[in-house]
């Protein structure tokens, strides 16, 4: 990463944790619940009060270049997207260097089936953003990940790295390694056409995850017959396109209105 945008990302953090101070409790109830023995083996429920059993449930699976990030820290994406009527689950995960990526997926991989496994019949969306868009992507597409992946409704990533190999961050080649699990880090090697419907987000002036990356997975999965959309938003970079889900953007965000379209219209599939 070159230090103008390591300055510009650090800025921009502090911006979303700033922003997560205003995110609201209301129409929904926060839980912590723990999915394993680690200290970061923990993820945060926003439940509706009120139960319902058709409402759609979403996992946001956060970024951080694999190496940083608090579930605590997005509670306005939760705060949000619960705004909208949907259920929303953010769990923590260990980083990068305490452990690796296999690791880190491992985690995931288990929160996500746990937290999978408390849900009875509602529609299920991964939502991840940069890094935690790619974990998602990953067990969207990789179907040997998830005990039950044929549960997922769709997977909403918001500027996702996709297609990153040969890796261009010194310190990558040690995230990812050992070597023979490289490929194993890219959503493109895991195209299917019977995976769920992907519906990738990207800013026009993204300098962090270029959106050719939703692009290349957009058209690879679609070459395989599977289903994958995209959408560009000009004027917006790599953080923009998340903080845009907070309660400050609310009422004319763009991202939020094609968030709620895509879960909506997918969630009446499965009725």
């Amino acid at each position: 990463m070159k230090f103008k945008e390591f300055v510009q990302d650090l800025s921009q953090i502090a911006g979303l944790k700033a922003v997560n101070m205003i995110a609201r409790s209301g129409h929904y109830v926060l839980q912590e619940r723990r999915y394993g023995d680690h200290e970061r083996h923990r993820y945060d429920c926003y439940l509706h009060r009120e139960v319902d059993a058709s409402r759609p449930k979403i996992i946001f699976l956060y970024g951080g270049n694999w190496r940083s990030g608090d579930r605590r820290d997005y509670r306005f994406v939760a705060d949000s997207l619960c705004s909208l009527g949907f259920d929303v689950f953010v769990p923590d995960y260990r980083l990068f260097p305490a452990v690796r990526f296999g690791q880190i997926l491992d985690d995931i991989r288990v929160a996500v089936d746990e937290i999978m496994s408390t849900i009875s019949t509602e529609p299920i969306f991964l939502m991840g953003h940069s890094a935690g868009a790619q974990l998602g992507a990953l067990l969207t597409l990789n179907a040997q990940l998830l005990q039950s992946a044929q549960r997922i409704s769709g997977f909403i990533g918001l500027a996702g790295p996709y297609d990153f190999f040969p890796y261009t961050e010194d310190s990558h080649w040690e995230l990812f390694s050992p070597a023979e699990k490289y490929r194993e880090s890219q959503p493109v090697n895991f195209v299917r056409p019977d995976a769920a419907p992907l519906y990738l987000l990207h800013g026009r002036d993204d300098v962090r995850v270029r959106r050719g990356h939703s692009k290349s997975l957009m058209e690879k999965q679609q070459a395989v017959g599977g289903d994958a959309s995209r959408e560009v938003y000009d004027g917006m970079g790599h953080i923009d396109i998340v903080a845009s889900l907070s309660r400050i953007y609310r009422g004319n965000s763009e991202v939020l209105w094609d968030i709620n379209r895509f879960v909506t219209a997918e969630a009446l599939k499965r009725v």
